[in-house]
């Protein structure tokens, strides 16, 4: 089954990934790591909890099934294990069941030591030279879903990454295996829907070819993980959507999908962190940022332009965002065609038929207030919420994926689905719905007061959905869009 065992994964000092340093590794890990390197990342760095599936648990209960009828006979086997007993050898105390890598493992990789658990080794035939592993696997529909004879032998493809290494691991026993030269690499799959069936797939190749896949494919993927698991975002893993449904779906999908997509262009903008003796002699300032000294003067109030009233725009130019005489249009490009001509209203065309009433409002007698914002106004501390859109700010601004990110989870957890742009037909979510329930939920509980950067906004529906919500929010300045 998998290659992690809990009695050696308990306690701090046996975790796989620890200050992003790889402690040991498991083939199951490879595989996972194959798949989608962000999941791995999620698993096995910041370690966040995997919720057990139905298959995952009916493999749980079929191999200690088969545990128990190959150490003892005794066949308490249910139906799904039992169509492939057939299959299997005739149990015996020569059979290695659940068998240990042992401490310390002969099998490692770029210097990373591999832990693991083997469903079965049969070495009936090792006086011929020749030792079969077996790892038991428990499908939903085995003629789709099994392996072929090709695939376990190549350690490129999933079923070859955990076969391969089960193979290099007993060519390097060879005190326990002496004159092993050919491995028989089998998946045996028993069916868990429709009509109960069980399938033997089986690859035999010599112990040059798996220790030389091992050497030429695994180890450089070990290399990578070392360079991943070093990541201090999880935007620096880098993710494989296209895996995102397979097995039963990815249990990060929600946090992986919800901002992380445009959160490492931000991020790029943020100052490394230093150490405390050299934070103390450097400048608070952010390394990219390169603004003339002096910034000048606005040239259309005149007022003095300073880090804090002003914004860098993609084109390089310089805007005011606080300039009373400044107009909308002055946040687009200087390329941007011209706006059309305003129709005078003596040109208009004459309806036909009654002419509308003309309502006359009388004058008040007291002064009005201009109706604003409750969000637009500042708060105690003079805060205002600001928003810079596909530009940099030359102001300290958080990023506005994280504050999406959380509106997101909290709407999918109201919805009760993982991900709310993935919510089924039943779902109150479905359809659509979904939008106008994040949106709602963001004009209801906007984000505190301060400056907030939405970068990458074409590649983001909810931050495009966060963005058409708050921008009524913002008072007049606080809201600029850079050229497209």
């Amino acid at each position: 089954m998998g290659s992690d065992s809990p009695a050696q994964l308990e306690g701090p000092r046996r975790r796989a990934v620890d200050g992003g340093i790889l402690n040991f590794l498991s083939v199951s890990q490879l595989k996972q790591f194959s798949l989608c390197p962000r999941r791995w990342f999620f698993a096995k760095v910041l370690r966040v909890p995997e919720p057990e599936t139905k298959a995952q648990a009916l493999g749980v209960e079929g191999h200690a099934q088969l545990e128990h009828y190959l150490r003892t006979g005794e066949d308490v086997l249910g139906d799904v294990a039992r169509a492939g007993r057939h299959l299997l050898p005739a149990p015996g105390a020569d059979l290695l069941v659940e068998e240990s890598f042992g401490t310390p493992s002969p099998l490692s990789a770029d210097g990373v030591p591999f832990i693991g658990h083997i469903d079965l080794i049969n070495p009936r035939r090792l006086a011929d030279g020749v030792l079969r592993v077996t790892d038991h696997k428990f499908s939903s529909n085995v003629g789709r879903y099994a392996a072929t004879p090709t695939q376990l032998a190549d350690a490129s493809t999933e079923a070859g990454l955990q076969m391969v290494g089960y193979g290099v691991w007993a060519a390097l026993s060879d005190a326990r295996f002496p004159g092993v030269r050919v491995l028989e690499l089998e998946h045996l799959y028993f069916q868990t829907r429709g009509a109960k069936r069980a399938a033997s797939v089986l690859a035999s190749v010599s112990v040059e070819h798996v220790t030389r896949e091992w050497t030429e494919k695994v180890v450089p993927m070990v290399r990578r993980m070392r360079e991943v698991a070093r990541a201090m975002r999880t935007a620096d893993a880098p993710p494989n959507f296209s895996a995102c449904e397979k097995y039963g779906g990815c249990p990060f999908k929600a946090q992986c999908i919800s901002g992380e997509r445009t959160m490492s262009l931000l991020n790029r903008f943020i100052p490394k962190p230093q150490s405390p003796d050299t934070a103390a002699q450097l400048p608070l300032t952010v390394p990219h940022q390169v603004i003339p000294e002096p910034l000048g003067a606005c040239d259309r109030c005149g007022e003095a332009l300073t880090p804090e009233n002003t914004s860098k725009l993609r084109s390089g130019d310089v805007l005011h965002v606080s300039c009373p005489g400044a107009e909308v249009a002055a946040v687009l490009p200087p390329d941007a065609p011209p706006a059309s001509p305003t129709i005078a209203t003596d040109a208009a065309p004459k309806r036909r038929g009654r002419k509308p009433k003309v309502q006359t409002t009388p004058e008040p007698s007291e002064p009005q207030a201009p109706v604003t914002s409750p969000s637009a106004a500042p708060s105690p501390h003079g805060e205002r919420l600001r928003l810079f859109v596909d530009c940099v700010p030359n102001m300290p601004a958080a990023s506005l994926s994280e504050y999406v990110a959380t509106m997101a989870a909290q709407v999918s957890e109201a919805g009760g689905v993982a991900d709310l742009r993935f919510a089924g037909a039943e779902s109150t979510l479905g359809f659509g719905r979904w939008k106008g329930a994040l949106s709602m939920a963001i004009r209801n509980a906007p984000p505190a007061p301060g400056a907030y950067a939405a970068l990458g906004l074409a590649h983001s529906e909810l931050l495009q959905l966060a963005v058409e919500a708050l921008e009524p929010m913002c008072g007049p300045g606080d809201f600029v869009r850079g050229a497209r």
